[in-house]
């Protein structure tokens, strides 16, 4: 028998290009890394990429049935009305994830516990075609002082893909999400005038030979792929967090997978 279609309405956006790792391969990686995983994401509200049947998307709308461990949360959403949102605090936690055939976690960057006020602001290093990785990495380094200089520390989170994610703790109630957004835009503001020629705030699609200071992971309801998250990519890559002495050595977005998690 055929599988299914996903419905369309469930689908915010189909990953064309997308494998997915076997439900034996998560559960073994999850088993792995799930106290470090959940240092970073637990009881943070989850976005979803999911694989169904072959189809890998970006779920939206009505879940699948929950199982126990995965506990459910009943939000506003910015564009009115009422949606829920998944979050896991245990590797049965993770397991039930692995019932609903998520492959991919993205994360909010504040709590239940508190979720109208982020704990930590993300900025997302994203190059366009032909900029070379030492761009991305000289511009994290960049970033990392400029947030020293605010009286902030940061940490470097490997995207698996082709960029960094540079975090930084700002202290639980001390912002609102549209404060937290506007912070942001700030601070990359500062790292685009120093180097206009290569950087980019613009989301615009062509951005060949620029690197994109993405501002925009900060806000309600936004969200940036979780620390330890496989990739739904080939050789399935992890979402990794590294150090600033690693970045300074040079390595890659793509250090880690599955089978390496590194420590």
């Amino acid at each position: 028998m055929a599988p299914r279609p996903v419905p369309k309405e469930n689908i915010l956006q189909l990953l064309k290009d997308a494998v997915a790792p076997s439900p034996e391969e998560l559960a073994a990686y999850w088993q792995r890394v799930a106290n470090r995983a959940l240092k970073h994401f637990a009881r943070r509200p989850l976005k979803l990429v999911r694989s169904v049947g072959g189809t890998i998307f970006y779920h939206r709308g009505r879940l699948p049935p929950i199982p126990p461990s995965v506990h459910a949360l009943t939000i506003t959403k910015r564009e009115g009305g009422e949606g829920t949102r998944v979050w896991v605090d245990s590797f049965d936690g993770l397991l039930g994830l692995l019932a609903m055939n998520v492959v991919e976690l993205h994360c909010w960057n504040s709590t239940v516990d508190d979720l109208e006020h982020p704990d930590i602001v993300v900025f997302d290093l994203d190059p366009g075609a032909g900029v070379p990785f030492d761009v991305v990495r000289d511009t994290a380094l960049e970033l990392r002082e400029v947030l020293k200089q605010l009286g902030l520390e940061s940490w470097p989170k490997l995207t698996g893909g082709k960029g960094i994610h540079v975090v930084a703790p700002i202290g639980l109630g001390r912002l609102t999400h549209n404060e937290a957004h506007e912070f942001a835009r700030g601070v990359t503001n500062v790292i685009a005038a120093k180097s206009p020629a290569r950087t980019t705030l613009s989301a615009v699609q062509d951005r060949t030979g620029k690197l994109f200071l993405d501002y925009l992971r900060n806000g309600r309801g936004t969200t940036a792929v979780a620390p330890y998250s496989p990739r739904a990519r080939p050789g399935f890559p992890i979402a990794a967090p590294t150090t600033w002495s690693k970045v300074e050595g040079g390595i890659l977005p793509t250090a880690f997978n599955i089978d390496q998690p590194g420590r």
